[in-house]
């Protein structure tokens, strides 16, 4: 009867044990070293152990015939294989950190945008001084606007009243406007709005009588 070995058995016992190549290589190696150790001996003395050379020339051929012998061992043996230094250069590079990820998660956080109602430039390109508090609601003044301005927070006709609501410059400067403009024309719309509640805190809707009363304004 014939003996079943298992599949794969035979080429296991042939990649882990050497073949006569690689033993032929080794061989050749180890006798070229010699050779070369005995080349490099003679020409340095000039003569091998008691027997002198014949000449450089014989010296300068046994170096080469070493040489050949080393070379072609070197051909002999297994080489490893070509994958295996890009495969470990592939896990070193995986497992190093990544500087990239350190420096987004340190990174600072962005600095907080500012309200963009106080830095709006002013209506005539003047109000450089200070900028308007905060404002609730401010939708009854944007219809009284449209009444005696047609909305137009820039207006400036010539008949001493300027601005959305048509302030006179008395009634400006007088309840602090000159700190944002020196006219309510030059000023944002948040900043007349500022004023013109101080003026209704004071007198009502009394200053703007004709749009307060068609508005039912009081």
């Amino acid at each position: 009867m014939y003996s079943h070995s298992e599949p794969g058995q035979g080429a296991q016992s042939l990649v882990s044990g050497p073949n006569q190549e690689d033993v032929m290589g080794y061989l050749l190696i180890l006798l070229g070293l010699l050779v070369l150790g005995v080349a490099l001996t003679a020409l340095t003395r000039g003569h091998l152990g008691w027997a002198p050379i014949l000449s450089r020339k014989t010296a300068g051929v046994t170096l080469i015939v070493g040489v050949l012998l080393v070379g072609i061992g070197g051909a002999l043996t297994p080489q490893p294989p070509s994958g295996t230094a890009a495969k470990s250069a592939t896990s070193t590079g995986r497992s190093a950190p990544s500087a990239t990820s350190t420096i987004v998660t340190t990174a600072p956080a962005p600095a907080p945008t500012a309200n963009p109602s106080s830095k709006t430039p002013a209506a005539g390109g003047a109000n450089t001084v200070a900028a308007a508090p905060g404002l609730s609601d401010t939708s009854v003044w944007d219809t009284l606007a449209q009444c005696e301005s047609g909305g137009n927070w820039a207006t400036n006709t010539g008949n001493g009243l300027y601005g959305g609501v048509q302030l006179d410059q008395g009634a400006w400067l007088s309840n602090s406007g000159g700190a944002y403009a020196p006219l309510p024309s030059e000023a944002t719309r948040e900043q007349q709005i500022v004023i013109a509640e101080k003026v209704r805190a004071a007198h009502g809707f009394t200053p703007w009588s004709s749009c307060a009363d068609n508005l039912g304004l009081r």
